[in-house]
């Protein structure tokens, strides 16, 4: 895993780097996640612009797009996957699980544990699977997917890709916890997101406000949990829900691995 680091752009890493299945191994360059990036500095976009982006997935729904819009370099011409949304979705999850969270960690790490399970279910959620993963075989690029705090969303995604690739489960978590190293420690006081909560009406401990922020192994298992419970397995729920087909796993498989060293 390569980490790259911009001025305002946050937790954004490439997801390749990893052994993957038949001695094969996930090149770096070709997939990338983040956070949104509203405040992307004319350093930031240049940087982006380097990476050879064929393609942007952009999981947020529209209201979060339109109070954070993407900046763009001069010469964009990009494609930007999105998802004209539903009337009753507004909130990313992790804002979200504020409004469900009490006054502990204990609450707070039940109420993400939810948004998860729900996640794989979610209309618009395996929509915008489908038309990522057929990015995935078609980009001839790379690719960066990205939501709001780049952790849960994409941490399912990009999970979801390794788990296609045959990266194994330690690598996979290792990229899916790395959110941690960038998040927990910007908000290691949780001041921004108190003195946020505080303009919305709300209060939240800082202890509820460091889980939310963070992710944890269990909420990823319990996203796969509602793929295995309802699919039989993450390949039944890829084929079955998504409609991830044969020949695009082999597509994925060769545009995102190399012969491994």
């Amino acid at each position: 895993m390569t980490v790259h680091t911009f001025e305002a752009i946050h937790n954004f890493r490439d997801c390749g780097g990893y052994p993957a299945a038949d001695g094969r191994a996930m090149r770096r360059g070709v997939l990338y996640r983040s956070a949104h990036y509203p405040q992307a500095t004319d350093t930031d976009l240049a940087a982006m612009r380097k990476l050879g982006l064929a393609a942007i997935v952009d999981l947020r729904r529209p209201q979060e797009r339109e109070m954070n819009p993407s900046p763009r370099w001069a010469d964009f011409n990009t494609r930007v996957v999105t998802h004209p949304g539903r009337d009753d979705m507004v909130l990313p999850p992790h804002l979200a699980a504020f409004e469900r969270a009490g006054e502990s960690g204990a609450e707070a790490r039940s109420a993400m544990t939810q948004i998860y399970r729900d996640m794989p279910l979610d209309p618009m959620f395996i929509e915008l699977m489908r038309e990522y993963f057929a990015v995935l075989a078609e980009s001839g690029g790379s690719v960066l997917v990205h939501c709001a705090a780049g952790k849960d969303r994409t941490g399912v995604a990009v999970a979801l890709t390794h788990h296609v690739l045959g990266v194994n489960e330690a690598d996979m978590l290792a990229n899916y916890l790395a959110t941690n190293e960038s998040v927990e420690a910007r908000y290691a006081d949780a001041g921004p997101m108190r003195m946020f909560l505080a303009r919305e009406g709300r209060t939240v401990s800082d202890d509820a406000i460091r889980t939310i922020l963070a992710v944890e192994e269990s909420y990823l298992r319990a996203a796969f949990g509602t793929m295995e419970a309802e699919y039989g397995s993450r390949d039944g729920y890829l084929a079955d829900a998504i409609g991830v087909t044969p020949a695009q796993r082999d597509a994925i498989v060769e545009r995102l691995t190399e012969q491994g060293l």
